[in-house]
């Protein structure tokens, strides 16, 4: 645990404690009975998932903002953490250069005239 303000206590989760993967066709089937036991509808198109113990305990949708998760299974923060993997592979495909993010995410992004012409 550590502290950001004097006092307050605050948890930190690595991104990493569980493994986060593309769904892929075998999971079909897991995908859901995971949208059953969360009383949601299946996710369909790109999934990301999430496992804890080696069994699916929540996913999201990378083309629509929603997550699913076994509230029995999954951590609080996995959907946290689902959500921000999903979000860095967003930014992957927007600008795949790590320098570029880099600068977006101190400066802001650069507008479309200021960016250098490919030759």
């Amino acid at each position: 645990m550590t502290t950001t303000t004097p006092g307050v206590p605050t948890t930190v989760f690595p991104g990493n404690a569980h493994p986060v993967r593309p769904a892929t066709a075998h999971d079909a089937k897991a995908l859901r009975k995971l949208a059953a036991v969360s009383g949601a509808r299946p996710l369909a198109g790109r999934v990301l998932v999430a496992e804890v113990g080696g069994v699916i305990a929540a996913a999201i949708s990378r083309d629509e903002p929603r997550t699913i998760a076994d509230p029995a299974l999954a951590p609080a923060y996995l959907t946290t953490i689902l959500r921000l993997r999903a979000d860095a592979l967003a930014a992957v495909a927007r600008q795949p250069s790590l320098a570029e993010r880099m600068r977006e995410a101190v400066s802001g992004a650069r507008q479309p005239a200021a960016l250098p012409l490919a030759a």
